[in-house]
């Protein structure tokens, strides 16, 4: 079966406080010097707004687990379900942040998973390895998010989300640490990865064209996290976080207070 393998790494998250099942979201996993974690939104794991830091749910309830649906192996339709803790006994986060999270507020998190105890159960699709392509991030360009809008029912693969950035890319980690994407999107795409694909003939990050023949070039830019809700009227404005924040996190290793 031909599957994309980029539908294969993302992860549908169903977080729950206890028995209590909270609104879904989006994951994908990602490798780093052998090790893997799980990435979403800081907003999933707290389900407290990054900015304004208030509560996004009237009944106050914060997740303390991740209910989470991974493939089993390439070309199968079938999925495993795995809960993943995201507190300790203790209550405390397992979840790493930004180490500046003080000085600017970053929504992503990084959730280190237990890889032995995965293994033979299921196959873990790293983004950074299936989209390290060096095609030029440019202005108006396409990309895609890859999330679950609809929810993580079977067969819990992702909804390509087209979008388009919709602001200047080298000016996104001097400012605000996100891109702007022009894209309508809903509930349950927070966390996503976002993508970038090129076809055939490619503008590189060093401004040199390339072809290809044998399919397309990804790249992963960053982390979706919902629409930017301080823009007046429907302008469908999104956010997505810059993707080098991710190794920022995990080499920090800094946990969540």
């Amino acid at each position: 079966m031909a599957l994309d393998r980029l539908s294969l790494s993302t992860v549908p998250i169903t977080p729950f406080f206890n028995d209590l099942r909270l609104p879904e979201a989006t994951g994908f996993v990602w490798k780093r010097r052998d090790r893997f974690y799980l990435i979403t939104n800081w907003h999933v794991a707290t389900a407290t707004h990054i900015f304004t830091k208030q509560l996004l749910l009237k009944t106050g309830a914060r997740p303390n687990r991740f209910r989470c649906s991974f493939v089993i192996r390439v070309g199968a339709l079938e999925r495993e379900i795995v809960d993943i803790p995201i507190r300790d006994d203790n209550d405390e986060p397992l979840w790493l942040v930004y180490a500046a999270q003080h000085i600017r507020a970053i929504d992503i998190v990084a959730i280190p998973l237990d890889a032995d105890a995965l293994k033979g159960k299921v196959t873990l699709l790293p983004v950074n390895e299936l989209a390290p392509g060096r095609i030029a991030i440019m202005i108006g360009v396409d990309v895609f998010i890859l999330g679950y809008p609809f929810g993580s029912g079977p067969p819990a693969f992702p909804v390509w989300k087209r979008g388009s950035i919709a602001s200047e890319p080298d000016l996104v980690k001097a400012a605000t640490g996100y891109y702007l994407v022009d894209t309508a999107s809903r509930p349950g795409m927070s966390g996503s990865p976002v993508i970038l694909r090129s076809w055939n003939s490619h503008i590189m990050e060093s401004n040199a064209f390339a072809a290809t023949t044998d399919g397309p070039i990804d790249r992963v830019i960053g982390v979706y996290s919902g629409r930017k809700d301080d823009v007046p009227g429907d302008a469908q404005i999104g956010m997505v976080w810059h993707v080098s924040y991710i190794d920022d996190i995990i080499d920090g290793d800094k946990r969540d207070i």
